[in-house]
């Protein structure tokens, strides 16, 4: 970038430089986080969308690793001759992660802050219709060269759509009334949804359940909060975790309450239903219908299907199985519930082979693959979605369903947020629902 006119003579643009900062704060230099992120050697494409109310810009950059996309948002406020300009409103990183996604990050500076300082200006200098070339300067100084795209229609990218919606609206759960509503006249089995681990917050499986209800399936998601999640941590400080003798009714109390509560919400106390689980979700499921579920409430389930539940613990001659990241919850299940436990319930269990693990740097995905599947069966070197192994996913006794190009989930679960973090671009099981909605 370069700096203002104004600026003290010989500075440069720099995150790390403190006259950086200094002309920032005094209105006569471009933003140093900003320069982190766009220099030019670390800028790969830099793209305005112009419309007579917006004026966005979309500067896509590599650091290291980190291959990523930069949106500035802004509202347009004037033209004057060639000069637009513009407020600008919010910002965000698109920054590339694990399963070919991306995740969403704010961008750190306060523009509903800064007052007038959030107005810009760019002018144009030069342009040639010919080529399309169009020079610029912005009011900080920084000098631009864009070309037209040529396309009948130039549309935002599906990942800034999705990302500029979801940093700029807050999600929340259906409210009992909005779920009967949206429920009904729909005639097929209903389905009741038990999330993954940190998962059934605002916002998880919204997606999953309007292409559900769509296809006519009344559906119901355990919701779970944060705070409810965070309960689970009192059970690190018993002698049942130390001994790896943990119960579910015991450490999973909140969970199991949850499931009640969202049983309540059936339109009659004689809907019968479907359980359709996803993660660990699916190994509390079973331990709800066993010994929490009265025997009336469970004889209502008809079928179970898991997406990618880690169902198995490790061998007991494994070195993993003397760490058991679940201390002890999964051993007592499947010693209590093994395989597909109740004759009248139909199990399905679905996984995917998307993701073979390996040990190296080469490929991050599988070596976080290796590293999840060796400490939940004892051997990493396997195909599974990511987390699961295909080994560890399927129950004796179930029918069983693997899939070969899809994740295990679609958000990174946030311990402590009150929403998860969707994983923008990632194709999970949701994505492959025909592949398995027979089942329900």
């Amino acid at each position: 970038a370069t700096i203002s006119p104004e600026a003290i003579k010989g500075d440069n643009v720099d995150f790390f430089d403190i006259n950086s900062w200094k002309n920032y704060i005094g209105g006569k230099g471009p933003s140093p986080f900003q320069s982190l992120i766009t220099g030019s050697s670390r800028v790969s494409g830099l793209t305005q969308y112009l419309t007579p109310e917006n004026f966005d810009n979309m500067v896509e950059f590599q650091i290291g690793p980190i291959n990523g996309k930069l949106i500035l948002k802004a509202d347009q406020e004037d033209i004057v001759n060639n000069k637009r300009i513009f407020r600008f409103k919010r910002g965000f990183f698109i920054l590339q992660t694990i399963w070919g996604s991306a995740i969403t990050l704010p961008y750190p500076v306060p523009f509903a802050l800064l007052g007038d300082r959030a107005i810009g200006w760019l002018e144009t200098t030069h342009y040639d219709e010919a080529s399309g070339f169009r020079a610029a300067v912005g009011n900080k100084g920084t000098k631009f060269i864009f070309q037209q795209r040529r396309e009948d229609s130039v549309t935002i990218p599906a990942d800034v759509a999705l990302a500029s919606e979801i940093t700029s609206t807050t999600a929340q759960h259906e409210t009992d009334d909005e779920e009967r509503a949206a429920n009904e006249g729909l005639t097929k089995r209903a389905i009741v949804i038990c999330p993954q681990q940190f998962g059934g917050k605002p916002g998880d499986y919204t997606v999953l359940t309007q292409k559900l209800r769509d296809r006519g399936y009344p559906v119901y998601l355990t919701r779970l909060s944060a705070l409810q999640w965070l309960s689970i941590t009192k059970s690190a400080f018993s002698a049942a975790y130390i001994k790896g003798e943990l119960e579910p009714r015991n450490a999973l109390g909140f969970y199991m309450n949850a499931v009640d509560e969202t049983i309540q919400r059936l339109p009659t106390p004689d809907t019968k239903y479907t359980i359709l689980s996803h993660s660990i979700g699916g190994w509390v499921a079973r331990a709800w219908l066993g010994e929490v579920a009265s025997e009336s409430v469970r004889k209502r389930c008809t079928n179970f299907v898991s997406l990618g539940t880690p169902h198995l613990a490790p061998p007991p001659e494994s070195l993993v199985s003397k760490v058991d990241q679940t201390r002890g919850l999964l051993k007592y299940v499947n010693d209590k519930w093994p395989g597909a436990y109740w004759d009248d319930v139909s199990y399905t269990c679905v996984a995917s082979k998307a993701v073979p693990g390996k040990l190296g740097f080469s490929d991050l995905d599988c070596l976080l693959g290796y590293v999840s599947y060796l400490a939940l069966i004892g051997d990493g070197k396997v195909d599974g979605d990511g987390i699961t192994p295909v080994k560890g996913a399927l129950l004796e006794g179930a029918a069983s369903i693997v899939l070969d190009d899809v994740y295990h989930a679609d958000v990174l679960p946030n311990p402590i947020g009150s929403r998860n973090t969707k994983l923008i671009g990632c194709k999970w099981y949701a994505d492959q629902l025909d592949e398995w909605v027979g089942a329900l």
